[in-house]
């Protein structure tokens, strides 16, 4: 065998080695248990989704909802919230103009089958946009 075949054969060894992580692990972000420890949200996560709608605030001028009120509008419409996060859309451009919309966004992670009641609530689905998550304005705390 030569050097350079060698070569190429621990470089590609490494490369797999720096491959995804166990396919089973749980959600990233769950619910934060008693001790600080992280815990998968209830559900199988095949049967989990998440939702979004825009914070409705204003560049310059701030106000908006917040997440927690978000997340009652959907639990008075029978629709069990698992967990929720602000975020930031970053599959568009905000123009800086004093007035205009910003990026941000509340999401809510919730069962499949209560899609329908979040859609009539004004959400939509987060699968088919880009974003971040992102920590939610003190005012929300």
């Amino acid at each position: 065998m030569s050097f350079r075949t060698l070569c190429l054969l621990l470089a590609a060894a490494l490369l797999c080695a720096c491959g995804p992580g166990d396919k089973n692990e749980p959600a990233a972000g769950g619910d934060a248990g008693p001790e600080g420890k992280t815990q998968a949200p209830a559900g199988r996560p095949e049967e989990l989704l998440w939702i979004f709608e825009s914070r409705g605030n204003m560049q310059c001028e701030g106000g908006g909802t917040t997440l927690a009120k978000s997340g009652e509008r959907l639990s008075a419409q029978g629709v069990k919230v698992q967990e929720s996060r602000c975020g930031v859309r970053t599959d568009r451009a905000y123009p800086s103009v004093c007035g205009g919309q910003t990026g941000d966004i509340l999401l809510h992670l919730i069962n499949k089958n209560s899609l329908d009641a979040a859609l009539q609530l004004g959400f939509d689905p987060a699968q088919p946009i880009e974003y971040q998550h992102r920590d939610c304005p003190s005012a929300d705390r």
